[in-house]
């Protein structure tokens, strides 16, 4: 089968959960007799919209630099001259099925580009982006987000330039809101790793719950069959690691202030904690540090996976302060054998299942008690250890499994003919010319007739 991804970045410009499972998928793909290639946006702009074709590995890559500024917003998520360079690619590839993984960086219609191509268009949601023009569901004070996506709900909470007109700010949520109703009708299939993800985005968007598939995500194990890490030393520190993309949504200001509350305290034996990640800005790395000094805490940086066995942490924490919706680094957890402690939001805390503790998300008193739980109780760590759930399915079964979907959604496009449903052109246009007037409206006006 010849199958193309699509995706908003991939390593090795950047590594997180998408692109460690992207990066993992197409290569078991390869590994399997399929035709794959990967249509990535990036995060550096050029002069002149254009694909730069790599290789990762034994499959080709073609990365997408777009031509504008600010083309993380919601606002400006929507792309023409990237609609027309994706449709002629797809014209000139003419993949079997295209796997959407997100649409940020590239531009918000992928799926109804897809069809008009003729090819069917399967969606995994790796996130909420699409019911939610901040990304995270997450509140400007830190709160978790229920609320549909609509302007009365998102007006006050949505990214902003500071110019905008409240008829601007409205329009472009409603056309946000719209655009992905479109796409998540029109998908041939849309996976989601747990089922609180669908139940959320149908939720938000005014969906049909039946709308989605739950599918568990695959894992490639890590760690080549090696035994679990033994149980910690009595006579070392114990050591607890967070491990993925160091940003604040994951709950890295939480965490820092959890050691401070902890290490005031006093405790049988002594700890340290272990961060493993790139930071998401130097600006975000400085603060971390910074709230550091003077704390047990070591900052790696970027890092291979197998650093963790060389480490040999005691315990993974994962205080998200965002609704994750899997989190590939607890299988990491868990192939090493190590319990964890995961905030009450989205899927961890799910996930995890009685193979962890959970805490309330951004209470750092609350993560601290958790983690103080494990240096005065030894006996916790063993207790949680032979509760750590299984692992999902390998990557082999784990493509046989998309196989199937990627078959039906074949032979669903096949019958179905040209897509409907998609957005209208002038729709977009109001909306652009709205955010012209605003921008123009902040230049003074010379008369050089």
């Amino acid at each position: 089968m010849d199958i193309l991804h699509l995706c908003h970045q991939a390593a090795p410009e950047t590594r997180g959960g998408v692109e460690a499972y992207v990066a993992d998928l197409i290569g078991a793909q390869h590994a399997a007799g399929h035709a794959v290639k990967v249509f990535t946006g990036s995060h550096e702009p050029w002069p002149q919209l254009g694909i730069e074709a790599l290789r990762v590995g034994e499959v080709p890559v073609y990365k997408l630099h777009r031509d504008d500024l600010f083309f993380d917003l919601y606002s400006k998520s929507w792309h023409p001259g990237v609609e027309t360079m994706l449709e002629r690619f797809l014209r000139e590839h003419r993949p079997q099925v295209v796997h959407i993984h997100q649409w940020i960086r590239l531009t918000t219609n992928l799926v109804e580009i897809v069809q008009r191509a003729g090819i069917p268009a399967v969606v995994t949601l790796h996130d909420y982006y699409a019911s939610c023009p901040r990304a995270f569901r997450l509140r400007p004070d830190g709160s978790a987000c229920f609320r549909p996506l609509n302007a009365t709900s998102c007006r006050d909470c949505v990214p902003k330039y500071g110019h905008e007109s409240a008829f601007e700010i409205d329009a472009g949520i409603e056309l946000f809101a719209a655009q992905s109703r479109a796409e998540l009708t029109m998908a041939d299939a849309v996976l989601v790793g747990v089922a609180s993800t669908a139940d959320l985005v149908a939720q938000s968007l005014g969906l049909p719950r039946e709308r989605f598939t739950t599918l568990s995500l695959g894992y490639r194990r890590r760690f080549g069959g090696l035994p679990p890490l033994a149980a910690p030393r009595a006579n070392e520190p114990l050591r607890f690691a967070f491990w993925g993309g160091v940003a604040e949504h994951k709950g890295m200001r939480v965490l820092i202030d959890a050691m401070r509350v902890l290490c005031a305290q006093s405790l049988p034996r002594a700890i340290e904690l272990h961060v493993l990640g790139g930071f998401a800005t130097p600006q975000f790395e400085q603060e971390l540090r910074t709230a550091g000094v003077g704390l047990p805490i070591t900052f790696h940086g970027r890092f291979e996976t197998e650093a963790l066995r060389t480490l040999r942490p005691a315990v993974g924490v994962f205080p998200s302060t965002c609704l994750e919706t899997f989190g590939i680094v607890l299988d990491e957890c868990f192939e090493l054998g190590l319990p964890c402690i995961v905030s009450d939001r989205g899927a961890l805390g799910v996930r995890a299942g009685d193979g962890g503790l959970r805490v309330a998300a951004g209470d750092a008193n609350a993560l601290a008690a958790a983690m103080r739980r494990f240096v005065v109780e030894p006996e916790l760590w063993t207790n949680l250890r032979e509760k750590v759930p299984e692992l999902p399915p390998d990557l082999p079964q784990h493509v046989h499994e998309l196989d199937a979907i990627y078959a039906d959604a074949i032979r669903q496009r096949s019958s179905l003919g040209p897509p409907t449903g998609g957005i209208a052109l002038a729709d977009r246009v109001a909306v652009l010319l709205a955010q012209r007037e605003s921008a123009l409206a902040r230049v003074p006006f010379v008369d050089r007739r």
